[in-house]
């Protein structure tokens, strides 16, 4: 499978020989719907001159528009990831020499994450497996609470796989199910078919066919006895949800805004008790501070994902990130890491929608 992130540029090159212009047919669909007939999006350029015959197509402004990430709703067991959360899209690339040939039709996955500018130019990934993160840090989840899950982009016409859970008490072996050409699945990360699964959990992402390991994702339980733990979800780089807990203490406030204005008085013998100024359109917001508590170098990464995520929730409701910057911090320089972040909740704490 092809794999795309459409936060950044994905360009369709065309450039054949003798060609006088060209045209792309984009056709995009969720998976659970039928792929379309018809095109969505039918785009055609001339070439900008005889000796510049390349022509160029972004489309991953057309394709966000078929991902919405909303909600990540929690499970116990390896489970089909919502489709919305990302889309499948095919492109017939044509050349013009008097009428259009088609060149090629390629299918792909859209995922709505982004690539870096060091990157350079995105090059669809090439591969039967995709996990969507970064399988070095060690996720954690409160104990005393609902574990989270990672994503993981498989192609089950291609390989077989089996995701095998493994803790000091027991093991739990699930066998992907072939439901589909390309499946994203949510991975817990705990199960509970486990003996005891509030224990270190190793989880592995076993090929059969090829009969090695392509990942493997430590979890590690927490037990968090003094403060109330906030679970923070978001969309990382890689396209999937990401869980980061907040074990540490935490601040509340709130910010109020509203138009003051002078009152004229009914009266001239006017009620004293009604005030000589009023504000109107009063609302506020709440902000809350929140602290990692002790974690490992790499969570710099995450960090920087949270802030560079376009959707964020709190405790299953919608947030922004109100730090613009942050230090990257190290083991020599910083000994013991804690990230405190600020959050704003994304919505008024009056319910003035419309």
């Amino acid at each position: 499978m092809n794999i795309v992130q459409v936060r950044s540029p994905f360009i369709i090159e065309v450039d054949e020989t003798g060609q006088t212009g060209s045209k792309i047919e984009l056709f995009i669909w969720n998976k659970g719907d039928t792929e379309p007939t018809v095109p969505n999006y039918v785009m055609s350029k001339n070439i900008p001159s005889a000796s510049q015959t390349a022509t160029y197509y972004n489309i991953s402004n057309f394709l966000s528009e078929f991902i919405d990430n909303t909600n990540a709703s929690i499970v116990s067991n390896v489970q089909n990831e919502s489709n919305n959360n990302w889309c499948l899209f095919k492109v017939k690339r044509y050349y013009n020499d008097e009428i259009y040939f088609l060149i090629d039709t390629i299918s792909y996955v859209g995922l709505n994450g982004f690539t870096k500018y060091t990157d350079g130019k995105q090059d669809a990934i090439v591969a039967n497996s995709y996990l969507l993160q970064n399988q070095n840090i060690i996720n954690t989840w409160h104990i005393a609470g609902s574990y989270g899950y990672f994503n993981l982009l498989v192609d089950t016409t291609s390989n077989e796989y089996q995701i095998i859970y493994e803790n000091s008490d027991d093991s739990y072996i699930y066998y992907v199910p072939a439901t589909g050409p390309v499946n994203l699945f949510k991975i817990p990360y705990s199960n509970a078919s486990l003996g005891d699964p509030e224990l270190p959990c190793k989880i592995t992402v076993y090929n059969v066919g090829d009969d090695e390991d392509e990942y493997v994702i430590n979890t590690q339980p927490i037990e968090e006895c003094k403060y109330t733990p906030v679970k923070c979800t978001f969309i990382n780089s890689f396209g999937g949800w990401q869980f980061l807990t907040f074990f540490k203490a935490q601040s509340n406030s709130i910010n109020v805004k509203g138009s003051d204005y002078n009152l004229l008085p009914d009266n001239i013998d006017y009620n004293v008790y009604r005030g000589q100024s009023q504000a109107f359109n009063v609302n506020g917001t709440q902000t809350i501070k929140l602290n990692t508590g002790w974690v490992a170098e790499n969570y710099n990464e995450l960090i920087q994902d949270l802030l560079l995520s376009e959707t964020v929730l709190l405790d299953n409701k919608p947030a922004k990130v109100k730090n613009k910057s942050f230090e990257y911090k190290t083991d020599l320089k910083d000994k013991n890491i804690n990230f405190e972040i600020e959050f704003e909740y994304a919505f008024n704490l009056i319910n003035d929608v419309v």
